[in-house]
């Protein structure tokens, strides 16, 4: 993608999560949007027909970058070894603390972190083959390790200790 378009979406989706943080999402106008991102009102049209299609895809992106980390996790070992799983889940977290530093402070937190729960589980769910129906202890534990993951992190940032963390984590789903 053109660098241009980059830093215009980064500066739209910065002054959206900051104005998100202040109000509710349906108050927030495409005028004072702009205006926070440092952009014409043009050049928003460009990108976005509206506020709403605006917040999907600025959690589309965000949700994207965690997401697509549960699409590479094998999950087989993940009782016996689970160190591996939550070294990743950890790592693209902390990659991109600085969205859900911004997310905690809106309205749709909530709904946010809910949803990307969610759709990680169902990532690292589909990519091994594991399903509800057929093992429903399997998919408590990966519900348990996404969740617990980003919990830990999201409710103390930005001071968590990745070790202890780590630690507690991989305690915690080796027991049986």
């Amino acid at each position: 993608m053109d660098k241009r378009i980059v830093k215009t979406r980064e500066a739209i989706f910065s002054a959206f999560l900051d104005l998100a943080a202040q109000k509710d999402i349906n108050k927030i106008s495409v005028v004072e949007l702009c205006e926070k991102a440092d952009i014409n009102k043009s050049t928003f049209y460009l990108h976005y027909k509206s506020i709403d299609e605006c917040f999907q895809s600025c959690f589309s992106f965000f949700s994207s970058q965690i997401v697509a980390l549960g699409k590479d996790i094998d999950y087989t070992n993940v009782s016996t070894s689970p160190e591996n799983n939550v070294k990743d889940i950890l790592d693209a977290v902390e990659q991109n603390t600085k969205y859900f530093e911004k997310f905690k402070n809106t309205m749709v937190y909530d709904y946010a972190i809910k949803a990307l729960k969610e759709n990680m589980v169902d990532a690292i769910c589909k990519v091994n083959n594991i399903n509800i129906n057929d093992n429903f202890h399997e998919v408590a534990k990966v519900t348990f390790l996404v969740g617990g993951c980003a919990d830990v992190i999201t409710k103390s940032m930005p001071n968590f200790n990745r070790e202890e963390v780590e630690k507690l984590m991989i305690d915690v789903i080796k027991r049986k």
